[in-house]
């Protein structure tokens, strides 16, 4: 993760071999991490690998808003409760126009 986290929680990964989790880092931003550690990944990247995407503090209440909650712990949850891997929660972003912004680590 790229920042220190103040609040994590585990949300589903898409694959077998992978995690994901969902982060308020100490800035305010969420981050969302999806960390490859499969066969596939070793094989094709070299090894283990992570995509991160991180929304920006002043859109965590429109966030919030869009999925009813009222704090940041309940913001976690939501993801983690509601949508079965962090692909989906990355598509919802889009789909709501929430900008974020990508960055892949080939080195995780």
């Amino acid at each position: 993760m790229s920042g220190y986290e103040r609040l994590t929680r585990k949300i589903g990964a898409p694959w077998s071999g992978a995690a994901a989790w969902a982060s308020i880092l100490d800035d305010g931003s969420l981050e969302l991490e999806l960390f490859d550690h499969s066969q596939e990944a070793a094989n094709s990247l070299g090894g283990d690998v992570a995509w991160i995407y991180t929304v920006e503090p002043p859109r965590i209440a429109r966030l919030m808003t869009l999925l009813g909650v009222a704090d940041e712990a309940a913001l976690l949850a939501a993801f983690a409760e509601r949508f079965p891997h962090i692909h989906a929660v990355r598509d919802w972003l889009k789909g709501e126009a929430i900008p974020f912004t990508e960055r892949f680590d080939s080195q995780a």
